[in-house]
């Protein structure tokens, strides 16, 4: 009997363990990703000129592995923009659109005549016993975050 206790309550035990764990990996990886797009977008902005932001965004996208270790598969996109009669104009960059929540975020952020950069990172993340986990509604997810940064300000 307490053989069969045993088994149910570590089977418990064992399941909220790997639903906590998956949880703060969740929190901490989506963290890590708002982080870097927001850093990121910094630099992208301090630059001069666009040539300079998209030189730079590419030397992010070769370094990815240094400034977020231990998470392979990245994905990071940037590019320059303009806000030009309420639109969103996409520049130079490794973006060739921008995503709907980049956009609205872009579009609330910049004036017209406003020069600013957008960097976007999404990474799918898959919980650490997967058959296990997709048995208790944990699953695989994508996470992402994208960031507006003011480049330059149009004075009229």
């Amino acid at each position: 009997m307490a053989a069969v206790e045993f088994g149910l309550i570590s089977t418990l035990l064992f399941t909220m363990m790997a639903a906590a764990v998956d949880l703060s990996q969740a929190l901490t990886i989506q963290r890590d990703i708002t982080r870097f797009t927001a850093e990121a977008a910094l630099v992208l902005a301090s630059q001069d000129n666009e040539n300079l932001a998209a030189l730079t965004g590419q030397q992010i996208n070769a370094k990815i592995a240094n400034v977020l270790p231990g998470k392979t598969g990245i994905e990071v996109g940037s590019t320059t923009i303009v806000r030009k009669d309420n639109t969103i104009l996409v520049g130079i960059g490794t973006m060739t659109y921008l995503p709907p929540e980049a956009n609205a975020s872009a579009l609330a952020t910049l004036q017209n005549g406003d020069h600013g950069v957008v960097v976007r990172a999404s990474y799918r993340h898959e919980p650490i016993i997967l058959g296990f986990a997709e048995t208790f509604g944990l699953r695989t997810r994508t996470f992402t975050a994208a960031t507006v940064a003011l480049r330059m300000r149009q004075d009229y």
